[in-house]
């Protein structure tokens, strides 16, 4: 949803500048313009004339309209500061259980649906097949859905990005849907860390298993690396 936002705001913001820009392009160059353009009176008009500025401020619609728009226009763009500066974090993540049912689940086995008659074939004749409406028809039971806290994978790989040799500290935040999250992460490096070695340690013993762990196809993940500050050594 921000990102559509953005987009949109960058568009119309670019669509204004390129229009402004070629208003008064037209009127320097005095090429032909239409009558409803910015400086269509020649290159000396202004924009708004005393006369488009005074016309409506006897009017008691006026003065509330304006602070009205001014004051939601600040709203808006307040909440899309504070957008920006948040991003939501991701309060659970769906967990793929393969379609498994735990036991005791009603058709986990072949003697639960004989005896409680919760699961029933297409071709069961008493059920009157799969598309039949009426008292015999039966509905299965949907799979099983597991879902896991957003902060506990957060805080495992943080504790796996952390423990590689040179990394002081390490901060993880999901964002994205339940289904498709993303890993924003935050590595504080020592002075004797690597980079390169940093990426590789959290692909391979943190995203690697947590992809395959929550049964995920892909977790895209986002690292950002800032130095430690330290006081430098002295050489003696």
């Amino acid at each position: 949803m921000l990102r559509v936002v953005n987009r949109i705001l960058l568009a119309v913001t670019g669509l204004l500048v390129a229009g402004a820009g070629i208003a008064v392009l037209f009127a320097g160059l005095d090429l032909p313009r239409p009558g409803f353009a910015p400086y269509a009176g020649g290159s000396g008009d202004v924009l708004l004339s005393r006369d488009t500025r005074m016309r409506w401020r006897d009017d008691g619609w006026w003065w509330p309209t304006v602070v009205g728009g001014l004051s939601l226009l600040v709203l808006c763009c307040g909440w899309w500061l504070v957008a920006q500066l948040r991003r939501a974090r991701l309060g659970e993540v769906v967990v793929d259980t393969g379609g498994a049912l735990a036991p005791g689940v009603p058709g986990a086995s072949g003697a639960d649906r004989e005896e409680k008659g919760d699961w029933a074939s297409a071709t069961d004749p008493d059920a009157g097949g799969a598309e039949s409406e009426g008292p015999g028809t039966l509905t299965l039971p949907a799979a099983p859905q597991a879902l896991l806290r957003g902060s506990a994978l957060e805080e495992v790989l943080a504790e796996e990005a952390g423990a590689l040799e040179g990394v002081e500290r390490a901060r993880v935040t999901l964002t994205g849907r339940r289904t498709a999250p993303r890993a924003s992460f935050g590595v504080l490096l020592g002075p004797g860390a690597h980079p390169a070695a940093a990426v590789d340690h959290i692909e391979e013993r943190a995203l690697a298993p947590a992809r395959a762990s929550v049964g995920l196809a892909r977790l895209p993940a986002e690292i950002r690396f800032r130095p430690a500050k330290h006081r430098p050594e002295r050489v003696s």
